[in-house]
């Protein structure tokens, strides 16, 4: 790889799904005890031998992908040991990988490296070639699935082109993978549909820069490891797509939006749209084509303006014009009082570290108030950093999270073979009894804020949840309940993530910044319990159609505070709302478009700020 590509590791994750089987008659003894090797040796294109050492614990053999690479010692027995290698030299303008493997009995776990040989002098990799590299060289090691990585992958994967974000060497060499069934964990297929998505993903913009970031004394200070996100934008925080139906419920082939959330002070809702009002024409037409409207509107250019109609065709248009906006996904706090009880209420959109000082006000404002309960209405929430994650499950335990495990890690079978290389990567230390790296609770100094001195202390947290509610999200509902914490779901089923990503980011010299984000771990609560890949069920089932304003008529909300008082129970939402001439709309149960600005989704796994960033 070329000197000019510059690369910092972020721990990132986003939450997926997994089971317990894969944990299973998984031996705990290594099979090699020392070695020479690092995970990617590197090679001269010249080169025709290579030698490395270790000491086996049992007798071995030694295996090549590749045919350019030959074992001369394929066994041995067990103790000290060398490898001999001899390879062909590499004439070729294309660099080459091949994957080493050592395999053991029964009873130990096989040991594997990627051995890369340069292209020949002269030779070189396109600007997508050196990101390929990178993204090879970190899925080699990283990713959960590495060895099944490995064995798929060939070196003319490497030339494959970056076309999109959607399109290139992770999306085709992962969804082949996919495909094979080799991965059925990071490939997965929408309910109710044939149209299967990776969570593994990549992501290409113009190289910005990154600066520091400054705080107060007292607040929160990441240092330069988030930043707070302004883009263009009309202010939609979430749209529901909705497709025109006739009296028979029999689409017309029309489709429309429903606002379900707005940015604070935003252009949307400075022109006069509320939540709840549904988008039926846009510039004057029907939307015939939902992912193109859904993305015009979304993320559009600075400066471009839309018109827009509401509710019936006839009625009033609205000119909206897009400007700079303040991605705060702290949409709304509020305290209601009913049946005796003051009730807090904070509205989260996204875990994205850069607002932490937002939310933590945000807390401390329903503190000072008194709040004997609250509502965390995470419903269109799909994650984001475990580090703010955490911050909030602290936040809302208060001192019962004190000394607690907020969560616990499993990484690929090599990593979780090399305990000490992976606590130095990670900064989380083993838990030998759980077999299993444990990161606890935030209680105290969190880079610059005494959580201790914000937490509400509550025995019991209503979620308000639907099926965008994943990952980072399930991971407070999951980590609560871990250290007994009363937690009730009001809505409907959640996604069902419970893996993590980290994220390797780097920058070419053509001036793009890459983030790469493959799973590489699975997540647990205390009591070592992974959630579902089926979600997690709601304990108080109730429909979100009405799409009133976030207070006490909001169907979630109304259904939330019943509960809580034992007093009313809420009215039933009506899913298919009449319109004019005839025509009524029913809610379109599709997975959204990737936005090419996107809060932060997953669980993403971050470094502190006094975190030194490490890759192996």
């Amino acid at each position: 790889m070329k000197n000019s590509v510059c690369l910092w590791l972020l721990l990132l994750a986003a939450l997926f799904v997994t089971s317990c089987q894969e944990e299973e008659n998984v031996p705990d003894v290594a099979g090699v005890i020392q070695y020479s090797w690092t995970s990617e040796e590197k090679l001269e294109a010249g080169d025709t031998s290579a030698e490395y050492t270790f000491e086996a614990a049992a007798p071995w053999t030694a295996s090549s992908k590749e045919a350019w690479c030959r074992i001369l010692t394929p066994s041995g027995p067990a103790g000290e040991a060398v490898l001999q290698l001899e390879l062909e030299p590499n004439t070729s303008d294309q660099q080459r990988f091949t994957i080493i493997t050592l395999s053991f009995g029964e009873g130990y776990k096989d040991d594997t490296f990627v051995l890369i040989q340069k292209a020949a002098q002269g030779g070189g990799s396109t600007a997508a070639g050196e990101a390929n590299e990178v993204m090879s060289e970190f899925l080699s090691a990283y990713y959960l699935w590495n060895e099944a990585f490995r064995a798929s992958v060939t070196s003319a994967d490497l030339s494959i082109p970056y076309a999109s974000d959607a399109d290139n060497y992770l999306t085709r060499t992962l969804t082949r993978l996919g495909q094979a069934g080799e991965i059925p964990l990071d490939f997965k297929v929408a309910e109710g549909s044939t149209q299967a998505y990776l969570y593994s993903n990549v992501t290409r913009t113009l190289s910005q820069g990154r600066s520091a970031s400054t705080r107060a004394a007292g607040e929160i200070d990441h240092g330069d490891v988030v930043q707070k996100t302004q883009a263009p934008g009309y202010g939609f925080a979430m749209l529901q797509p909705i497709s025109f139906v006739d009296e028979n419920y029999v689409p017309l082939g029309i489709y429309g939006f429903q606002i379900q959330a707005l940015y604070p002070g935003s252009p949307a809702e400075e022109a006069g749209l509320e939540r709840g009002d549904l988008i039926a024409q846009l510039d004057g037409g029907d939307i015939t084509q939902w992912e193109t409207a859904y993305m015009e509107l979304m993320a559009p250019q600075n400066g471009s303006s839309v018109t827009l109609r509401l509710n019936e065709v006839n009625g009033q248009p609205y000119r909206v014009t897009a400007a700079l906006v303040d991605y705060n996904p702290v949409l709304a706090h509020d305290v209601f009082e009913a049946g005796g009880r003051r009730i807090g209420y904070l509205h989260y959109l996204s875990f994205d570290a850069a607002y932490d000082n937002e939310l933590l006000a945000a807390v401390k404002d329903l503190k000072a108030q008194g709040v004997d309960d609250l509502i965390l209405d995470l419903r269109y929430n799909g994650g984001g950093h475990v580090m703010t994650a955490n911050m909030l499950s602290t936040l809302i335990a208060g001192s019962r999270s004190d000394g607690q495990v907020f969560s616990y890690y499993r990484y690929n079978d090599e990593r979780m073979g090399r305990v000490e290389l992976t606590s130095q990567e990670t900064g989380l230390q083993y838990d030998s009894q759980a077999k299993l790296f444990a990161e606890p609770f935030y209680y105290g100094d969190y880079d610059g804020a005494d959580l201790s001195s914000y937490g509400l202390g509550l025995s019991r947290l209503y979620v308000l949840t639907s099926a965008y509610t994943a990952s980072a999200s399930e991971a407070v509902i999951n980590s609560l309940r871990g250290i007994g914490v009363d937690v009730q779901t009001v809505g409907s089923r959640s996604e069902g993530k419970n893996v993590g990503m980290e994220v390797v980011a780097f920058t070419d010299d053509q001036g793009y910044d890459y983030e790469l984000a493959p799973i590489t771990f699975q997540i647990y609560n205390a009591r070592q319990y992974s959630i579902e890949p089926t979600g997690i069920q709601p304990d108080i089932a109730a429909d979100d159609y009405t799409s009133a304003p976030f207070g006490e008529d909001d169907d979630l909300i109304a259904a939330a505070i019943a509960d809580i008082t034992g007093v009313g129970t809420p009215a039933v939402a009506t899913k298919v709302v009449p319109l004019v001439s005839g025509r009524r709309v029913q809610l379109l149960d599709r997975p959204l478009p990737q936005l090419p600005v996107r809060r932060p989704q997953g669980a993403l796994v971050l470094p502190r700020a006094d975190a030194a960033p490490v890759l192996r």
